[in-house]
């Protein structure tokens, strides 16, 4: 097993390989979001005493950087794909003609260590600890707040009144100034940095800035479940040339399920 340290919190988390069971359910999963996130994490993690990770309580962050350590266990470390530069390039024709879009493909590329530790928490200048467990004061006022955790990014996830909700469970009281809101945001954001968020850089062809949205969740879900979509092949492969039954290929960690399955792809030797 892996051992990862959850960024905020502060646990020490093992990480097992994905089996045919988690495959199945990547594939077959139609919303990439916290909650398959949150039961891939389960399925996968254990403290080392071996019970289960307390995720519903974690910070969001913490599960974001374990899905990143899933993903450098399984995938490896580098990160990396492209897009399309959508600046406008400047009329190199007669007024009036339209304007092309750049167009051209600029490589993204980052390690998950070197995000992670650019993400780094750190501790605001102006917070302390409150009477109650896992909440924070703001100095010099009566102001409270904690964390937002796994749990409630569920529960306000799909509500007109998200951003209201959100405020509602994790600052008191539930009416503060603006510029006290925007203090208790900003403590909260170096409790526990986003890691959704911009990748930034410029356009080798035009030299516009190009911003990126990357959202941990989304693109290491998609990863897993693209890697996921073989599992039918292969049980198909194996149960066919071995005779193994459905739950035996399945139990199999995901990357012996794949060198099996190569084996039994190869033409016999006669």
């Amino acid at each position: 097993m892996a051992a990862f340290r959850l960024p905020v919190s502060g646990l020490d988390v093992l990480f097992r390989q994905t089996t045919g069971a988690e495959d199945i359910l990547l594939a077959e999963e139609t919303v990439l979001g916290t909650r398959l996130a949150l039961t891939l994490a389960d399925a996968l993690s254990r403290l080392p005493d071996g019970t289960t990770v307390p995720w519903d309580s974690l910070p969001v962050t913490d599960l974001d950087a374990a899905l990143l350590a899933i993903r450098r266990s399984i995938i490896g470390e580098h990160v990396k794909s492209s897009v399309a530069c959508a600046a406008v390039r400047q009329p190199s024709r007669p007024s009036g003609e339209s304007r092309a879009a750049c167009d051209a493909r600029i490589d993204i590329a980052f390690h998950i260590g070197d995000y992670l530790s650019h993400h780094a928490p750190s501790v605001p200048t102006a917070a302390s600890l409150a009477e109650e467990p896992g909440w924070f004061r703001l100095d010099g006022t009566s102001v409270t707040y904690r964390l937002v955790s796994c749990a409630d990014q569920i529960a306000i996830s799909g509500r007109p009144d998200a951003e209201r909700e959100l405020a509602r469970r994790c600052i008191r009281p539930e009416t503060v100034a603006r510029p006290v809101r925007r203090k208790v945001e900003a403590a909260m954001e170096k409790l526990a940095p986003s890691l959704f968020g911009d990748l930034k850089g410029n356009c080798p062809e035009c030299g516009a800035l190009i911003r990126v949205s990357f959202d941990p969740q989304r693109y290491v879900l998609g990863e897993l479940r693209e890697r996921a979509m073989f599992v039918y092949e292969e049980v198909h492969l194996l149960a066919s040339h071995y005779r193994w039954s459905e739950r035996e290929i399945l139990a199999l960690p995901g990357s012996r399920r794949a060198r099996y399955a190569e084996f039994a792809n190869q033409p016999r030797m006669r």
